[in-house]
């Protein structure tokens, strides 16, 4: 637990200090990697978690009505991100820096909840909640998390007086991850709440996911007119969580 919340918080740390220390950033390159990303998320959320919730022995109407409102609620929060969390910088928008930080923070608090490990029983549910940890969903997230950190830093550099000020920031931001995942193993170990609430959280974040995805392979084809330099890095993508799910 604690490996993973580490690499969570500096996933977004570290990005943000490079945006400091180097005099900008390769928007193509980070375009690239947002696509192969949004691709691996994509692929990741379709042949692993949301089968594994069908899988759940839930009843598969409220887990869709879950799935549809996690992609809503994506839908809202980005309202308030201007698309942030799927690396977007847009320095001449009039945005909230409050807003925005505590909604980049919601998402990633969402994303980190899955993450925890203790929740085995002799349940159906096993297969969520032992999957929860992987490592295959853990580097989804920290490949999305790393364009978020960067894009984010970019607007705080540029809304705010000082440097210090914009990292200060970040650190809340990093934060959030490992404290979702913390509060969930914090959860999981009372009775606080009905014991399926996990499997709530993870078809949340599984219809989060594909809002995202989903909003990176539209915005990346803005014209409708295929990109194959852009379709090839996501294919290849898919093709990763493909792998990483037959081997991992």
């Amino acid at each position: 637990m604690f490996i993973n919340a580490t690499i969570l918080f500096l996933a977004a740390a570290l990005p943000a200090l490079f945006m400091i220390k180097s005099s900008g950033f390769s928007t193509k390159r980070l375009q690239l990697f947002l696509v192969f990303a949004g691709a691996y998320l994509f692929a990741m959320t379709i042949i692993h978690l949301i089968p594994d919730l069908f899988l759940s022995g839930q009843n598969p109407f409220s887990l869709g009505l879950y799935i549809l409102f996690g992609f809503f609620l994506q839908k809202i929060i980005e309202n308030f991100t201007s698309g942030v969390e799927h690396g977007h910088v847009h320095q001449h928008a009039n945005f909230s820096v409050t807003y925005l930080l505590i909604a980049l923070s919601l998402h990633s608090f969402l994303e980190g909840s899955i993450l925890t490990d203790s929740l085995h029983s002799n349940h159906a549910a096993d297969s969520v909640y032992a999957h929860g940890s992987s490592p295959k969903i853990l580097l989804g997230i920290v490949m999305h998390k790393i364009p978020a950190a960067v894009a984010l830093m970019a607007l705080l550099l540029y809304k705010l007086p000082s440097k210090f000020q914009a990292y200060s920031l970040i650190l809340i931001f990093a934060l959030a991850s490992p404290l979702g995942l913390f509060t969930s193993e914090f959860l999981s170990h009372g009775q606080f709440l009905p014991e399926n609430y996990m499997i709530i959280f993870f078809a949340v974040v599984a219809g989060s996911f594909l809002q995202i995805s989903t909003t990176i392979f539209i915005e990346t084809d803005p014209n409708h007119k295929l990109n194959w330099q852009r379709f090839g890095v996501s294919v290849f993508g898919a093709l990763c969580a493909v792998l990483a799910q037959v081997l991992i």
